[in-house]
């Protein structure tokens, strides 16, 4: 059987040329199809040096082209590999799938900015130029077992174009694709640049002189994604026209650059690019032996690729953030003072809570430091929190003066109760802070009656537990103050970022200032009340948050349905505790941490968490190496003012050495050593569970069996 490649226009065959060449090189048989205008033939048999190249039809006849595709398959088809996004390869494309016939997407995930993302063809694999395709195919729902990181067929192609070593011979090489309006833009550049031009070779003229012809220039204009990607591939500057979509990893290397659009600036645009060096030309080596091993499927079956939070492959990001992002740039107001997008956030994030105000910040570490810092507590006072939390929890305590006390949790849970909170309670204490880790929430009534006994305010660190509940209530609305992250791997994310709410007037108020340097907005004589920081969030980040703040139920309710069926693929592992909702409330699955018994699987945590990560799932075994109070910072708090001086303040400073110590907090210490944290996020599958769930009872079993 032969490989059938369909190209969707004269670009496409063009990158094809390198593969094709491979192809021949290893005896493989192959036939093309294109779909293409009468006019382009001769121009793609050319390029593909071929004889007769199969004809489709014009690119917008779908009926037409969905006849021509059955013809295609009639006949014995080993795969279909098609490169192009046009109505021909997607009619191709979906027919072939139709009939099981493996299909591969080249030069894949391809985007211009201010061009709507075309909708990707069905395929069985996909090969992209780098870790920018591969996540606009993440984001579009690929899976990443799919995707092959193959290099720049662009870059392959134009080293295989035999040619000079580029010298620069005129200044402005123009490349206009669209017919209508090259005649006025060449008089423009003519007029306006002051750069020398040369003539362009006949639209009908071989690819190779239109590759020497913009390696020998200066600076390239064109309203081309594909010369755009040429031109980087060659290392020469390119500017875009106005009205055309940018290709981004051209603007990122610092060769591309868009034109205003007022003649005005046409010189100043045009001359700094001239001045702009000439990159490298960019390494292909290798790109079409990689697409071809892809195509025939002899690379290696690629271990389990799991969605991460990191990158887009877990996370939730659309048009909708990129529309927002673009409106903020357009506006020109980044600054969240005088922009709308972080107050509108705020709005819809206090109306979603539940609560009377809600106050972005800049990370969630800002988010607790605003909490403490709107206690207004005196030096020496103390803060009873926990040992399992991000240290970002903990240094506010100090930098507003009091000593962080550390209550015990349980094991299990390993969230700080009502029973471990009262053993830590002094006359000095001023706050509670209690950790709804992972996602699941402390036991909260019992915690609230403490608090409201002592006369105590109850801060919620729900960092984690966005849309978790307890008693019919969403976490974040039992405490005097409630503060959320939304850094990268949280439940929506702006990158970094937070806020904090409260159902308090005074502590809205005292909150707002401390995100903006104490300063009085809108006061009728303003001043700087208080020593206070700028944690303001940007613009930018607020049009994040407003775009994902839609999504954040259906994220929960996701990351609920994947540890749902974890835990039921998981139930019959022997040795695991696995989580759960609590009695009074629902979990939100920041991270599926379960426990690990070392009698049953030998070995425990630490030994489980190594055969996991390699078989290529990711995961912390301990989730953090050891309690807080064990981080140096504590066990020298004398050696930084900023531990030394709260204890100057308190009679815990006449102890020399760690105030704390490992043997008072068993829950601590055995919750830790019994823990692996599982990563999950709203991107899994079904497939994506069973992967998983395979490999930790695979790796149980040998365990046992060693």
């Amino acid at each position: 059987m032969t490989i059938l490649l369909a190209v969707g226009d004269c670009f496409g065959a063009f990158l094809l040329g390198p593969v094709l060449d491979e192809l021949r090189a290893r005896g493989v048989a192959f036939r093309v199809a294109a779909g293409a205008l009468e006019q382009e033939l001769a121009g793609l048999r050319r390029q593909l040096g071929l004889g007769g190249c199969v004809r489709a039809v014009a690119h917008e006849d779908e009926l037409a082209a969905r006849k021509f595709a059955d013809e295609l398959l009639a006949g014995p088809t080993a795969s279909v590999v098609y490169i192009g996004v046009s109505t021909f390869t997607r009619c191709l494309a979906e027919q072939a799938a139709q009939r099981d016939v493996r299909v591969v997407h080249l030069d894949a995930g391809v985007q211009a900015f201010g061009r709507p993302v075309p909708p990707q063809p069905r395929a069985n694999a996909f090969c992209v130029t780098g870790d920018l395709e591969r996540h606009v195919l993440l984001a579009s729902g690929a899976l990443p077992s799919d995707i092959a990181v193959v290099g720049d067929l662009v870059a392959a192609a134009v080293a295989s174009v035999p040619r000079a070593e580029p010298s620069v011979a005129h200044g402005l090489a123009l490349v206009i694709e669209r017919e209508p309006v090259a005649s006025k833009v060449v008089l423009e550049m003519q007029e306006h640049t002051g750069l020398p031009s040369r003539p362009a070779p006949d639209r009908t003229a071989a690819v190779e002189a239109w590759i020497e012809y913009v390696a020998a220039a200066q600076v390239v204009f064109t309203d081309s994604v594909g010369w755009q990607r040429i031109a980087v591939a060659l290392g020469v500057p390119c500017v875009v026209s106005a009205t055309s979509g940018l290709w981004a990893p051209g603007v990122a290397a610092g060769l591309v650059t868009q034109m205003e659009p007022t003649a005005e600036c046409m010189p100043r645009v045009f001359q700094r690019a001239a001045r702009q060096p000439r990159g490298k030309s960019v390494a292909a080596t290798g790109v079409a032996q990689r697409i071809v091993d892809v195509v025939l499927a002899t690379a290696k079956p690629a271990a389990v690729v799991l969605p991460s939070d990191g990158d887009a492959s877990g996370r939730t990001f659309t048009n909708e953030e990129a529309a927002l992002v673009t409106m903020v740039l357009q506006r020109g107001t980044l600054n969240s003072t005088r922009g709308t997008m972080v107050t509108t956030f705020e709005q819809r994030f206090a109306q979603w809570l539940g609560r009377k105000h809600a106050i972005a910040c800049a990370s969630g570490s800002a988010a607790m430091h605003c909490a403490i810092a709107a206690l207004q507590l005196a030096a020496g006072d103390e803060v009873i929190t926990t040992p399992i939390t991000d240290m970002g929890a903990l240094t506010p305590i100090l930098y507003e003066g009091a000593v962080p006390v550390f209550a015990d949790v349980d094991p299990f849970t390993l969230n700080v109760t009502a029973a471990t909170v009262a053993a830590r309670l002094t006359h000095r204490t001023r706050a509670i802070v209690v950790t709804h880790l992972f996602g699941l929430p402390c036991e909260l009534a019992a915690l609230r009656e403490l608090a409201t006994r002592h006369h105590l305010p109850l801060i919620e660190d729900a960092a984690q537990a966005f849309g978790a509940t307890y008693d019919g209530r969403l976490v974040g609305t039992f405490g005097a103050i409630a503060a959320f992250s939304l850094q990268q791997g949280k439940h929506i994310t702006t990158g970094e970022g937070g806020i904090v709410a409260t159902d308090d007037d005074a502590l809205a108020r005292r909150l707002f200032l401390f995100v903006n340097k104490a300063w009085g907005y809108g006061d009728a004589r303003p001043d700087h009340y208080f020593p206070a920081l700028n944690y303001r969030l940007t613009e930018l980040q607020g049009a994040v948050a407003v775009a994902q703040l839609p999504k954040l139920d259906w994220v929960v309710a996701a990351r609920r349905h994947v540890a749902d069926s974890l835990r039921r693929a998981l139930a019959h592992v022997p040795g695991l505790t696995l989580p759960q909702d609590p009695q009074h409330g629902t979990h939100s699955y920041w991270k599926f941490a379960f426990q690990v018994d070392p009698e049953r699987v030998p070995g425990g945590a630490i030994a489980l968490g190594k055969r996991m990560q390699a078989a290529g799932i990711a995961c912390v075994p301990r989730y953090i190496q050891k309690p807080a109070f064990e981080c140096q910072l504590f066990a020298d708090w004398k050696s930084s003012p900023v531990t030394a001086l709260p204890l100057q303040h308190n009679p815990r400073g006449t102890t020399v050495g760690p105030l704390f110590h490992r043997d008072q907090y068993p829950g601590a210490v055995r919750g830790l050593e019994h823990v692996v944290v599982l990563p999950i996020n709203e991107r899994y599958t079904a497939a994506h569970v069973h992967a998983v769930a395979s490999a930790i009872a695979g790796a149980v079993g040998e365990l046992q069996h060693a």
